[in-house]
């Protein structure tokens, strides 16, 4: 979808990958408070917008998506006593729009079966190890923990697991956001509604994309919106939607969309990719494809490709 084949969604993927086991084996600290929407506590109006629901993918997926590359994400457990990226249960991944030549801030959202003091133990530990210095803050419900020497991001959680990583005025955003104390503007909020659109095209899904066009992100000419959906059950649901601002933009999309098709059928385990469907309906480009099961780790490996 991006020249960065979705980097920040494979990250995203590779952590839900390492999350399943734990939240069945009861290693983590736990909390039993009703989990708040994740959206809630995503600002009004992202560029990007990643979810992943960790708990529906299943035992079976996880574990493919671990051995893609998520296993690279562990190794704390000597460090703070336990894993604290198995302890998630919901994911977002936010990115804001940016101004013109800025590269934008980032959140990373998670509803955790993690209690408040342990994360934050953690978190002064591996910034001790790393030579920091900790400085832990209050911030309305979260408690947060930041290198006072290298004071660029930060990371905070609450009574009932809700975690957030994330640096700058975003990170502000996403605490006010959570906390209920942000009020959009118009601009936001008509962004907000446009994700959900597309969101509702796209779902039931474990994993949602959505993508609208700003400064920074490399939406095709002529396109005004992305999103894509893998659903994963006894087979692969994969689901795509194109908004375009014209119909002749929707056309150069397809030829684009076509010539990467044909690219990823080459390579080995992906061939039935050929399946992949598109219909063009006027300003609106869908894609879909129903993809064997056994193709969850040649798709996500070859997405973790350089």
């Amino acid at each position: 979808m991006t020249p960065s084949r979705l980097t920040w969604l494979l990250l995203v993927l590779s952590i839900a990958a390492s999350t399943w086991v734990v939240l069945h084996s009861g290693r983590a600290p736990r909390v039993s408070k009703p989990a708040p929407s994740l959206l809630s506590a995503v600002p009004a109006g992202p560029a990007l917008l990643v979810t992943v629901d960790v708990e529906a993918l299943g035992e079976a997926a996880a574990l493919e998506l671990l051995r893609a590359g998520g296993g690279a994400l562990l190794g704390l457990r000597e460090t703070c006593g336990f894993e604290p990226v198995l302890g998630l249960r919901q994911l977002a991944f936010a990115l804001p729009l940016a101004e013109p030549g800025q590269a934008p801030d980032f959140a990373l959202i998670a509803q955790t079966a993690l209690d408040v003091e342990p994360v934050l133990r953690c978190a002064e530990a591996v910034i001790r190890k790393r030579g920091g210095t900790p400085v832990r803050s209050a911030l309305g419900e979260f408690r947060s923990v930041r290198d006072q020497k290298k004071p660029l991001g930060e990371i905070a959680i609450r009574e009932g697991g809700l975690f957030v990583l994330s640096g700058g005025q975003y990170f502000r955003d996403v605490v006010d956001a959570a906390s209920g104390r942000i009020a959009p503007d118009p601009a936001a909020r008509a962004r907000d509604q446009k994700h959900a659109e597309i969101r509702r095209k796209l779902t039931p899904a474990q994993l949602v994309v959505t993508m609208l066009d700003g400064p920074g992100l490399p939406v095709p000419p002529g396109v005004h919106s992305l999103g894509v959906s893998l659903r994963v059950g006894t087979e692969l649901d994969l689901r795509g939607v194109v908004g375009c601002h014209s119909a002749a933009g929707c056309g150069e999309a397809q030829f684009v969309v076509e010539k990467m098709k044909a690219e990823l059928i080459k390579e080995p385990g992906l061939a039935s990719l050929r399946e992949l469907t598109l219909e063009l309906r006027d300003t609106e480009l869908q894609l879909s494809a129903r993809l064997p099961r056994e193709q969850l780790a040649p798709l996500m490996a070859e997405l973790l490709s350089p």
